[in-house]
């Protein structure tokens, strides 16, 4: 895919977390109906394409009639599927952009923003996931086996923890230097901005997945059955980006 560079403003700092995609979006409904719908597909299609690499049977049938053990219930929402569905997410959100919108600088406005979304969605969940391993090999190598059998769970769990949260906030700053980088390298835009407080209350997803992570609790599983849900705010960002929003 071939980006032109979009000269909007020079001081451009790129949207590093969520707006309301619906709100701030300037399309009537019909338009932003489109978009919700083809995010919605882009989200079943990535879905679909892990579900099937990981042997899961695609027969609504058979899903429906052993649903304990379908996909959606023994998924585990790590890297690999929350990137795969992440990615089916924006494409989709920007399948529709373009369906709604002919306009060439709107048209690269969201593309310049699905490479935004997909590095805010890769880096935090991959420095979450691969940090918490690290931290439970950690912890089961250096404790000590003589302690208390009532503290044996601070074994894996403390560390892991503590890995996991260390990854997400490692992930979420990885991600706004990159995406500083894209915009000021490929897009000719400023430097961007540094992280702020407020960045990370848009990190549901990542923020599921490091609970899942940490602990095995059912209210934990539930809500990282949340996940597909949170990412198709990316896929309705990207498809109803303009050149005219594309910096607020």
């Amino acid at each position: 895919m071939n980006i032109s560079p979009i000269n909007i403003n020079k001081n451009y700092s790129p949207k590093f977390g969520h707006n309301n995609p619906w709100a701030d979006s300037p399309y009537d409904n019909k338009a932003k109906y489109t978009v919700a719908l083809t995010t919605a597909a882009g989200v079943l299609a990535g879905m679909a394409c892990h579900a099937k690499y990981k042997g899961y049977s695609l027969n609504p049938k058979k899903m429906f009639k052993n649903f304990e053990n379908s996909y959606f219930r023994k998924v585990e929402f790590d890297d690999a599927p929350v990137i795969t569905i992440g990615a089916g997410s924006c494409l989709g959100g920007l399948a529709g952009g373009y369906i709604v919108d002919k306009n060439k600088e709107n048209r690269k406005a969201k593309k310049r923003e699905t490479l935004l979304q997909m590095t805010n969605i890769s880096l935090p969940i991959v420095f979450t996931v691969h940090l918490a391993k690290l931290g439970e090999k950690l912890g089961n190598k250096y404790w000590d086996k003589n302690k208390p059998k009532e503290l044996q769970t601070f074994r894996t769990k403390l560390p892991k923890t503590v890995f996991a949260m260390s990854g997400l906030f490692a992930g979420v700053f990885s991600a706004n230097v990159i995406a500083n980088k894209i915009n000021e390298k490929i897009f000719n835009q400023g430097k961007g901005r540094p992280v702020q407080a407020s960045d990370f209350s848009a990190h549901l997803d990542d923020f599921c997945v490091a609970a899942n992570q940490i602990s095995d609790a059912k209210p934990i599983y539930w809500i990282s059955r949340l996940v597909p849900f949170a990412l198709m705010i990316a896929g309705n960002e990207v498809g109803n980006t303009t050149l005219e929003n594309a910096d607020s």
